[in-house]
């Protein structure tokens, strides 16, 4: 048997057990967690962590499954380009779900998102030259520019009826004018967001053409992180770039992966889809001037069985992220102060603590941290727009998501 298909060839059993457990992740305690070892449950001892976008669901049975059986047959060596290929095609059926009809040949395997990002920066923008990240933002599109000489031009997104208790998520919007100007004067990279890390919007496809018509207008290239788009609530439905056409799909470098969705991260396996032959070609020489990006062996083996066996395992988890939305939802409604930002994507939520009156991010951060012994993600860190909020992670059991807000609710009694 060759290394294909050895990787790919599953048991029976392994075939059918792609169920989401939802009643063992009901009894699943702090201490399984922290027994886990994850960075979300040891960085802070003594705190809920509910930071780190992973979630606390373990994997689905399929996936852990084939990893099991890659190791028993000792399938560890180098990978093969037909096992490559085999992979690409079984990402270009699972973008199916959004209608979109992916050419396996634009799809190139990558570590993650970061590590095709810092490509991206080095060898396709370049040092000296600037790149438009509309904030908040996941704080790597922050950071990371900077470290291979790119200017980051942060420019914040509007918030209009921010003063208002609706709660409704279209109140972060694009600043059209102010990322054309940008435009304008120079830049030529653009960092796009979909599903919105961290404000949960799902940009509309009327949004993302005049997105797109702006940068085609200026010569821009869109660097597209869809890395959560698996994950969208009733209503919202995630229109990839790429199925704007491909006058669109011709500027832009998509980035997608099975490592949120499946809660496989650690293994390192995601994709980047490029239909323009010459940004393909750009990007494969770049990727190639470093040893070609390695995907791990584990991370294309599960990367695989997640896109063609798991698909039930991440129907039956949106549920119970629904669930835990509707606690925060209600515990904000009834908490003064605080207002949830409602999310139309991802399993993380917004939540604006402005109203609770802390004079800084700081002491909100201490008093989560140390009165509430809660640990989210800093609104500040996105971004200053972001000072006075905080991000929450709702992938986790129900009974601990309860046992976070109701430390709040206990620190907020004493402080009054």
């Amino acid at each position: 048997m060759n290394n294909v298909s050895q990787s790919t060839t599953l048991s029976s059993a392994t075939a059918g057990a792609s169920c989401f457990d939802a009643n063992h992740i009901d009894v699943t305690t702090i201490e399984d967690l922290e027994q886990v070892g994850s960075d979300k449950w040891t960085r802070y001892p003594g705190c809920i962590g509910a930071f780190i976008a992973e979630m606390d669901y373990g994997l689905a049975p399929c996936v852990a499954e084939a990893i099991e059986e890659a190791t028993e047959r000792g399938a560890l060596g180098y990978i093969p380009d037909p096992w490559k290929k085999e992979v690409a095609r079984s990402c270009a059926a699972w973008q199916r779900r959004y209608g979109w009809e992916v050419d396996p040949t634009c799809i190139r395997p990558v570590p993650d998102v970061l590590e095709a990002f810092e490509v991206f920066l080095r060898e396709i923008v370049r040092a000296g030259n600037s790149i438009v990240v509309p904030t908040p933002a996941y704080m790597p599109f922050l950071s990371v520019p900077r470290l291979y000489g790119v200017e980051v031009l942060e420019i914040p997104m509007l918030c209009a009826g921010a003063g208002e208790s609706s709660g409704r998520n279209d109140e972060w919007l694009f600043d059209f004018d102010a990322i054309e100007q940008a435009f304008a004067n120079g830049c030529h990279a653009f960092v796009l967001c979909n599903p919105h890390n961290p404000v949960g919007r799902v940009w509309s496809a009327d949004e993302l053409r005049r997105l797109g018509d702006i940068c085609i207008a200026h010569g821009v290239t869109i660097l597209a992180d869809e890395i959560h788009a698996d994950f969208a609530y009733p209503g919202h439905d995630v229109t990839m770039f790429g199925t704007l056409g491909e006058r669109y799909a011709g500027h832009c470098y998509e980035f997608t992966a099975p490592t949120k969705t499946f809660n496989i991260a650690g293994l390192l396996c995601s994709n980047v889809i490029t239909v323009n032959p010459e940004l393909k070609r750009a990007f494969d020489v770049a990727a190639e001037n470093i040893a070609g990006l390695t995907v791990s062996h584990f991370g294309l083996v599960a990367c695989q069985v997640a896109y063609e066996r798991a698909e039930p395992w991440l129907d039956a988890l949106m549920g119970v992220l629904a669930d835990n939305l509707s606690l925060l939802r209600e515990f904000a409604e009834r908490t003064p102060g605080l207002r949830l930002i409602e999310p139309e994507g991802t399993y993380l939520a917004w939540l604006d603590c402005r109203g609770l009156g802390f004079g800084s991010a700081d002491e909100l951060r201490d008093f989560m941290r140390d009165r509430a012994r809660v640990y989210f993600d800093e609104g500040v860190l996105f971004g200053e727009n972001g000072a006075g909020f905080e991000r929450v992670n709702l992938a986790c059991p129900k009974a601990l998501l309860k046992q976070v807000l109701d430390n709040i609710a206990a620190a907020l009694s004493h402080r009054a």
